[in-house]
């Protein structure tokens, strides 16, 4: 089983995303995996998260969270990025400023893994607790450690 420990590099992680717009924040983001080995082809990989990127609204924590992925064989195993914005992002069609943006590339031999690491990322976040311990993380590997250990309780 693929663990966030196994997928989530605290240098894939942007603390503060400087993009102010959807397209922006997913390239931003996204761009954090341009020289991890399993890429094959990065530009496949952000065309895809460009084109697949939905969003769970978070009405008790005022946020939503948006995971733009791509499945394909842009990718030799599943990586991940993600990027906070403490102001939050406003995306079409979604009520809530987008506070977390995760970027997953996965082979599609590997979409029951997504899944699961999908399904986990909306229960952490609905989690008040959670959320806010995520949110006053101040470096990648606090954030990394915060979300295994999250990913461990459930």
């Amino acid at each position: 089983m693929i663990t966030i420990a196994d997928l989530l590099r605290p240098d894939h992680i942007a603390l503060q995303t400087r993009a102010k717009d959807p397209k922006s924040a997913i390239d931003e983001v996204a761009g954090l995996l341009k020289s991890v080995p399993a890429v094959l082809d990065f530009q496949a990989l952000l065309k895809g998260v460009q084109s697949s990127a939905p969003c769970l609204p978070e009405p008790g924590g005022g946020f939503a969270l948006c995971i733009p992925h791509t499945r394909g064989e842009c990718v030799n195993e599943m990586v991940m990025s993600v990027g906070r914005s403490e102001a939050g992002i406003v995306f079409p069609n979604v009520e809530l400023p987008v506070r977390y943006v995760f970027c997953i590339a996965v082979p599609r031999a590997l979409a029951a893994d997504y899944l699961r690491i999908v399904g986990l990322l909306a229960r952490v976040f609905k989690d008040r607790t959670s959320e806010a311990e995520l949110r006053a993380a101040t470096t990648g590997t606090e954030f990394v450690d915060l979300l295994s250990r999250r990913e461990a309780k459930l």
